[in-house]
């Protein structure tokens, strides 16, 4: 029996010896010279190439298409993708470098996460770049290099070039994911807070509750009360006049294809300073908001500016307004938004849910605020 667990402790021992013994040959560098080249040594002088890329993963499968003028989301509607995010994401593939040669043997590849997509249940994530069809980069990412949390500089992971057998430990800023959704251009319009002269909600019913600014930053009020006037939570109309700043969808969908149905349409006009006119027609539909925008330029809308608003300098010339305009209506005409429902429902807002009296004013938690 001594002899019988002697050989199996024995067996187990080797047993780990062998495993460790292949780990180290796989993670330790095959060329002990470093080497810091580029991973793509031509790839900078052909990024103004490129015109498509595919990623492809286990948690998604999506390409992004350059239309002449846009990065846009083939299997998103054709929407809006983050140009810059996809700028960053092209230049920092093609500054990544090598720091050390890895195996080129298959069999060993899921150790590093740099199988490739054609391996069924593999846990790497592809990125190609083509102009015209023809591919000009290709890269398998696969699992990163424990580093210390408080590194703040590039990254390292394990890395193959599609095509090519030989994988490597590459540094750079992988800024590579792997969900579609994470690609889209999530910002809607971006309307500075302090342009924003007086915003109307008008109800299907023709009531109107209007919001007027005090001729002060962030300061607001209604044309009756002004100073005195009493929100339903003192922020109220801070939040209300800040709705198209950064504001950001939820999801999107073409207006083509989108129906309301029964659903009453609630109209928000908000009108700038400087003669920019944003239109929102907004409905609750199935628990979501769901909003439409348009610009126009208003230019008699405005017959004085307060000099505490003019001194800003937020305010935009008559040509850049027009501008505005133009290029507002390109992004969102062809769409209809799902809002989150803080926005939503300040875009939906009757006056009776605007303003109160003042015992009747909900209390904010402490921490809220401009």
């Amino acid at each position: 029996m001594l002899k019988k667990l002697n050989s199996l402790s024995i067996l187990a021992i080797l047993t780990a010896v062998m495993v460790l013994w292949m780990l180290i040959t796989i993670y330790q560098a095959e060329d002990t010279s470093d080497d810091f080249s580029l991973l793509y040594p031509e790839l900078f002088e052909q990024l103004d190439d490129v015109d498509k890329i595919t990623f492809k993963g286990e948690q998604d499968e999506f390409t992004l298409q350059y239309d002449g003028k846009n990065w846009v989301i083939s299997d998103y509607h054709n929407y809006l993708a983050d140009k810059e995010l996809v700028r960053r994401m092209l230049v920092d593939m093609a500054d990544a470098r090598i720091l050390e040669q890895k195996t080129e043997d298959p069999e060993l590849y899921p150790v590093l996460g740099v199988e490739g997509s054609e391996v069924e249940g593999g846990a790497s994530f592809e990125i190609e770049l083509f102009n015209d069809e023809q591919v000009i980069a290709g890269l398998i990412l696969g699992q990163a290099r424990d580093l210390s949390s408080e590194s703040a500089g590039p990254q390292q992971y394990f890395v193959r070039r599609v095509g090519e057998q030989r994988s490597y430990l590459a540094e750079g800023y992988f800024q590579l994911s792997p969900m579609m959704l994470n690609w889209i251009d999530g910002q809607i319009m971006d309307i500075a807070r302090e342009r924003i002269a007086r915003v109307d909600i008008i109800q299907p019913t023709g009531e109107a509750a209007t919001l007027i600014n005090l001729g002060q930053k962030d300061k607001f009020g209604t044309p009756e009360d002004r100073e005195e006037t009493v929100f339903r939570y003192e922020q109220l109309g801070y939040d209300i006049a800040g709705s198209l700043f950064q504001m950001r969808l939820e999801d999107v969908q073409p207006v083509n294809d989108f129906s309301r149905g029964d659903a009453d349409v609630v109209r928000a006009e908000f009108l700038t300073y400087d003669g920019l006119k944003i239109i929102a027609e907004t409905s609750f539909n199935d628990g979501f908001y769901f909003s439409t925008f348009r610009a126009e330029y208003a230019p008699d809308a405005i017959t004085e500016i307060p000099e505490a608003i003019a001194s800003l300098d937020a305010l935009k010339t008559p040509e850049q307004v027009q501008a505005e305009v133009a290029e507002i209506n390109e992004k969102v005409e062809p769409w209809v938004y799902r809002l989150g429902g803080f926005v939503g429902n300040n875009l939906m807002r009757a006056k009776a849910d605007m303003v109160t009296v003042q015992d009747q004013v909900i209390p904010m938690p402490s921490g809220f605020g401009p």
